[in-house]
């Protein structure tokens, strides 16, 4: 099993429940749905949209997750 880096985004709902704000948080897993249902164990029951995006590298440098 491989895990890679992934810049998870989601919304959530503001305090008065009028608009939704964006949230970004960094994730691992073995592809994207898996980041996504780690991330959501920690996140509030009401956020949504969320999307996954593999990140492979930073500044040049190959990211490895071990």
């Amino acid at each position: 099993m491989r895990l890679k880096l992934y810049r998870v985004i989601y919304k959530v709902w503001n305090s008065s429940f009028s608009d939704l704000l964006p949230r970004e948080e960094l994730s691992i897993g073995i592809n994207g749905e898996d980041a996504i249902g780690r991330l959501k164990e920690k996140t509030d029951r009401d956020a949504r949209d969320f999307e996954a995006h593999e990140i492979a590298e930073v500044l040049g440098h190959r990211v490895i997750v071990t």
